[in-house]
C-alpha cells in the first residue's frame, strides 16, 4: 500500500478521527485510525470507538492498494507538524509505516487493517437534507444540560423528536431542563423519539461546522450525519427518556419580566457568594426583585434589579449556574421568569420571538 496527499486534505480527516478514536479503551485498536486505499483517487479514513464512528473518503493519488491502522492522535500530530505540502504513506513489512513529507521521514508502527471494528455502512440508511446552521444551533442550545452521571444513561444524551417538518430537541440533568424547537422543512419523521448521546452530538457539531446542509438518517441503532465526503454514525442510547413535558410548568401565574443581560450580571455577582448547598435567593415584589447570597464562610450580598412583577411577593432559591447557563443561550434582551410556588420549578423563556425554554429546580433558602 502507498498513496500521495495534500496535508490539508489528509489533515481535515484525520482531525475528525482522532477525537472519535479512543484511547482509553482496553482494545489498543480503538485508539487507531484505519487508512485504507479505494481505487486510484481515493483512501479511506475511520474511526470508532464502537458507540460513535466515522468514515472519510479524501482524495489520494495511490500508487499501490492495502490498509493499515495507526495510532491516531500520533499521526495527526505528526502530520500537522509536518514540513512539506504533500504526505507520502507507505505500508513496509510487519504493518510499520514510512511517511515522508518534504524533507522528513518518518516510521512508524501499526497494526493490521482487518482487526479493525466494522464500522455501521451509511449507504443503505434514507436521508433527509437539513440545514447545518439549524442543527448546530439546537445541539448548542440543549448540550449544557445533558447530565454526566453515568449511572443516569437514559440522561446522557439529548432527545429528539421530528415530525417530518418539526423538530424537537430536550436534555435535562434532573436539576434543569432546556428544550428547542424549530422547523425543519423536509427533516425526518421519526415514528417516536430518540436520545442522542452526549459525545456524539459534540462530534456531530464538529462536523457539520463547515458545510451548508447535512443529510440524516435514522436506521435502529444507529443516527448518521453524512456532510459532503464524511459519515458520522452515532450508536443512539436504548432507554427511555423521561416524560419531558409533565416537567414544564403550564399554570404559573406569577411572572416576572427583566433584562436577561442585567440579570446574569447580578446573579454572577451573587454567585461569588453562594456554595453547592446554599443557592442564590430571587425575591419579586411590584418594586422590582432583590438578589441574594450569602455564604458565612464568605459573607453575604444583596442587589437590587428593575423588574416588570405585578403579583404577590415571592421568593425563591436557584443555583445560579444552572439559570445563567441557560440565560447564555437566549438573545432576546428581555426574559421572563414565571414562578409558582417557592418549592416550585422556574419556567425561564426568551420575552420575544424564540421557541426555546428552560426549567430551573428551586433550591431550599
Amino acid at each position: 500500500m502507498e498513496f500521495r496527499i495534500a496535508k490539508n486534505e489528509f489533515l481535515r480527516g484525520l482531525r475528525l478521527a482522532q477525537g472519535i478514536a479512543d484511547r482509553k479503551s482496553t482494545m489498543p485498536m480503538l485508539a487507531n485510525v484505519l487508512l485504507r486505499t479505494t481505487g486510484k483517487k481515493q483512501i479511506l479514513v475511520a474511526a470508532t470507538d464502537l458507540n460513535v464512528s466515522l468514515t472519510a473518503e479524501l482524495k489520494s493519488e495511490n500508487a499501490s492498494e492495502g490498509g493499515i491502522t495507526l495510532g491516531a492522535k500520533n499521526l495527526y500530530e505528526l502530520i500537522a507538524n509536518a514540513p512539506g505540502d504533500e504526505v507520502t504513506l507507505k505500508k513496509a513489512d510487519n504493518h510499520w509505516a514510512e511517511i515522508r513529507s518534504g524533507k522528513v521521514a518518518y516510521r512508524i508502527v501499526g497494526m493490521p487493517d482487518r482487526d479493525f471494528p466494522k464500522v455501521p455502512d451509511h449507504r443503505e440508511a434514507q436521508y433527509s437534507t437539513v440545514e447545518s446552521a439549524v442543527l448546530k444551533e439546537m445541539i448548542e442550545r440543549t448540550l449544557f444540560s445533558v447530565c454526566n452521571d453515568e449511572t443516569r444513561f437514559h440522561l446522557n444524551g439529548v432527545y429528539f423528536e421530528c415530525d417530518g417538518s418539526k423538530a424537537r430537541m430536550v436534555s435535562t440533568d434532573g436539576h434543569r431542563l432546556s428544550k428547542v424547537e424549530r422547523t425543519i422543512a423536509g427533516g425526518p419523521k421519526l415514528s417516536a423519539g430518540i436520545i442522542i448521546p452526549k459525545k456524539g452530538l459534540l462530534e456531530i457539531r464538529k462536523v457539520i461546522e463547515t458545510a451548508q446542509s447535512v443529510k440524516l438518517a435514522i436506521k435502529t441503532p444507529h443516527l448518521f450525519v453524512v456532510a459532503d465526503d464524511i459519515a458520522l454514525a452515532v450508536k443512539l442510547i436504548d432507554a427511555q427518556f423521561p416524560p419531558y413535558e409533565q416537567v414544564i410548568p403550564k399554570d404559573h401565574k406569577k411572572v416576572i419580566t427583566v433584562d436577561r443581560a442585567r440579570f446574569i450580571d447580578a446573579l454572577r455577582r451573587a454567585q461569588l457568594m453562594s456554595s453547592e448547598t446554599r443557592g442564590v435567593k430571587v425575591a419579586a415584589t411590584k418594586e422590582g426583585i432583590t438578589i441574594t447570597s450569602d455564604n458565612p464562610d464568605l459573607g453575604e450580598v444583596r442587589e437590587e434589579l428593575e423588574a416588570e412583577y405585578n403579583g404577590d411577593a415571592i421568593a425563591i432559591g436557584f443555583n445560579p449556574k444552572y439559570v445563567v447557563e441557560l440565560l447564555g443561550q437566549m438573545q432576546s434582551d428581555q426574559v421572563t421568569l414565571s414562578l409558582g410556588g417557592e418549592l416550585d420549578p422556574g419556567l425561564i423563556r426568551p420575552l420575544t420571538g424564540d421557541d426555546y425554554l428552560g426549567v430551573v429546580m428551586p433550591m431550599r433558602i
